[in-house]
């Protein structure tokens, strides 16, 4: 690499080499994009993030044909004898989430409301990392798994923007990964904090394109 190379930001086209570039799909899950999952029975809307299944089928078919990897993120958080959420983490929920993970179980193992929503569903080539926290590499072996694949940049798609998508980006960047953000293709159910959270994440933690920017690279 020359010196003036050394010294310019790269290109989305340079960021985003299939061979060394994974989709990542974030928590793509019943509880939180369908009707009667988690998130609608506490009271959030689910419609944002149902509304951008037919653009996230899009990406991921994108992904397969230009031979870049796909990564599913699944969370398993619910369980009867709670084996994966802390004091701490509880004691946040009863503060602020309406019920979720004490009145409301979200994504209990086996469960309808863990499985990936509609259309949206992993193929034989795909990947699938359970995680037990908002970010994808706290406790996972994500980043074995995308090293072990020779992935240097990964590109995010959706829900919700501003708690698992934010969280696993912001790893990403300090685990030394090029971060791309599907703007147009990771949602969250308050409109206001998706669009703080993709300017705060833009600034600071990776680039936000739209499909559109991945499709003329990736066609």
């Amino acid at each position: 690499m020359t010196t003036a190379q050394q010294t310019q930001a790269r290109t989305l086209a340079e960021k985003t080499q299939p061979e060394k570039t994974a989709l990542v799909v974030v928590d793509y899950q019943n509880d939180f994009v369908a009707e009667g999952g988690a998130l609608s029975k506490a009271g959030k809307s689910n419609e944002p993030l149902a509304a951008i299944q037919g653009e996230l089928s899009e990406a991921i078919d994108l992904a397969h044909h230009a031979g870049a990897r796909v990564v599913f993120l699944k969370c398993e958080y619910s369980t009867s004898d709670n084996r994966f959420l802390s004091r701490v983490f509880l004691d946040q929920a009863r503060r602020r989430l309406e019920g979720l993970y004490h009145k409301i179980p979200v994504c209990e193992p086996g469960s309808w409301g863990s499985e990936f929503y509609g259309d949206v569903q992993p193929i034989g080539t795909d990947l699938v990392v359970k995680k037990h926290r908002f970010g994808g590499f706290d406790g996972t072996d994500l980043d074995m798994v995308l090293r072990s694949n020779g992935i240097e940049s990964l590109v995010f798609t959706g829900v919700v923007t501003h708690v698992c998508v934010e969280s696993t980006v912001r790893e990403a960047f300090f685990h030394d990964y090029f971060n791309i953000v599907l703007g147009d293709v990771v949602a969250g159910y308050r409109q206001d904090w998706h669009e703080h959270s993709l300017q705060l994440m833009d600034w600071g933690f990776g680039e936000v394109v739209d499909l559109d920017d991945l499709r003329s690279v990736w066609a």
